[in-house]
């Protein structure tokens, strides 16, 4: 399954981006959304190139009603979601480029994605392209195609988290 989301943050690219890759900033998203993140690790200065690497313990019944419904009763109480991150270094008008890799090993679904982060007049637009691969046997296509619409709900919450982090 492919997905193109795209949405804006009133705060410029280099805000939007410290924020995002900020292990306080990942614990709080994480808790609330009923979750614990298990462990962050950061590589990298913000003035260059970073790499983020997370583990979060995410509640099955936070998942959309359709995937529990198809896949629930096989994944547990909990899943174990690890996010590998890649940034450039920021380019001359701030814009900066970032490859992401979730991956949820129990129900043997990864993503992955390009998320740009632009400069624009109103702030930073954030675009992510990516694909969505569930590889469970005869339910992998009916959990990605109930997985994909929330790539644009989880883009937006994102950004509303992003800019109350930076409100604060």
């Amino acid at each position: 399954m492919a997905f193109k989301e795209s949405t804006t943050i009133a705060h410029p690219p280099a805000e939007v981006f410290a924020a995002l890759v900020d292990e306080a900033f990942n614990r709080k998203v994480t808790e609330g959304l009923g979750g614990a993140l298990v462990a962050f690790e950061r590589q990298g200065e913000l003035s260059g190139p970073v790499s983020v690497t997370m583990v979060r313990s995410v509640p099955v019944n936070k998942l959309p009603d359709a995937v529990q419904k198809v896949a629930g009763k096989f994944l547990g109480d909990k899943l174990s979601v690890e996010q590998q991150e890649t940034w450039s270094a920021p380019a001359a008008d701030g814009s900066r480029t970032g490859q992401l890799v979730v991956t949820v090993g129990a129900a043997k679904t990864t993503a992955t994605a390009e998320q740009l982060l632009l400069p624009t007049d109103d702030g930073t637009e954030v675009r992510v392209t990516g694909t969505l691969e569930c590889r469970i046997p005869l339910l992998g296509k009916k959990i990605g195609q109930a997985a994909e619409p929330r790539v644009g709900q989880v883009l937006g919450r994102q950004a509303r988290e992003v800019a109350t982090w930076l409100k604060r």
